[in-house]
């Protein structure tokens, strides 16, 4: 069941990143002087992305650690985004951090020991197959 819902909680965590990724793009907040800041249009597609092969590789039961990197990746862009609107004089909240909330939940889950064996099983069951 702890897989369960932290599957369910990465695919709840895509959302919000890719709706800030979405959001900045089409308003225009990539705006340089001199053209589009392509680097910070990188920073903000990589994080959804991140968390669907990190979904993916922990549905085929092959391990829990990129749900835990895309995690990490989830509180660095709240991070950035808060620094960001610091840096412009905005007054910023928790509100940030919501971005990274069900990425963090569901690589805590995913961490837990009844996830570890469900995933040991898999491991196991490969290599009876190789054999």
């Amino acid at each position: 069941m702890p897989a369960v819902a932290a599957a369910v909680l990465a695919g709840l965590g895509v959302l919000p990143l890719a709706l800030v990724a979405f959001l900045v793009y089409a308003l225009g907040g990539l705006q340089a002087d001199d053209g589009r800041e392509w680097f910070t249009l990188v920073l903000l597609i990589v994080p959804p992305f991140l968390q669907i092969f990190a979904l993916t590789w922990f549905l085929y039961r092959r391990g829990r650690v990129p749900l835990v990197v895309s995690a990490l990746v989830a509180c660095g862009v709240a991070g950035l985004v808060v620094a960001t609107a610091r840096s412009v004089g905005d007054p910023v909240g928790p509100g940030p951090f919501v971005l990274a909330l069900c990425p963090v939940l569901a690589a805590g889950l995913a961490l837990s020991p009844p996830v570890g064996r469900w995933l040991a099983d898999a491991r196991a069951q490969r290599r009876g197959r190789e054999t």
